[in-house]
């Protein structure tokens, strides 16, 4: 700062070159973190779907009764089992992902009076799910 005048005219601050040119580290540190963020880009849907199933079961043990909880809880890890939640994928690992990613019931239902409409999407996506958790060809038990 040695170079400033103390007076605030444009032009009267001269800029030091070492803070223009980006250094050779910066550059380095950018160029490797740009593929990486692109790599991350293809790995959000799957994240995303469980983060919609573990938002799920939240709702359903905040709103739903202890009986809807554990019907609903039974059948999502059936889904997990059969694939439905993230294809292609360990049913134990997802499960573990799941179980990390639980968030706040607060966050996601702030107050009672909103449960009802949850409650109706759970039961719409238990409909749907209910069909093809049967039909899956994991789903079978294994003797």
């Amino acid at each position: 700062m040695e170079d400033y005048d103390g007076s605030m005219q444009s032009g009267s601050f001269k800029h030091n070159s070492a803070f223009n040119a980006p250094s050779l580290a910066t550059r380095l540190a950018f160029a490797t973190l740009v593929p990486l963020a692109c790599a991350g880009a293809q790995t959000i849907a799957p994240l995303d779907s469980l983060q919609q199933e573990a938002d799920y079961r939240v709702i359903a043990a905040r709103c739903g009764t202890p009986a809807f909880e554990k019907a609903f809880g039974r059948q999502s890890k059936a889904a997990v089992v059969a694939g439905l939640v993230s294809p292609n994928r360990d049913a134990a690992a997802v499960e573990k992902s799941i179980t990390a990613l639980r968030r706040s019931p607060l966050t996601l239902v702030a107050s009672s009076s909103d449960c009802p409409a949850q409650l109706a999407q759970l039961e719409v996506v238990r409909k749907q799910r209910n069909g093809l958790v049967q039909r899956s060809p994991r789903s079978v038990p294994r003797p």
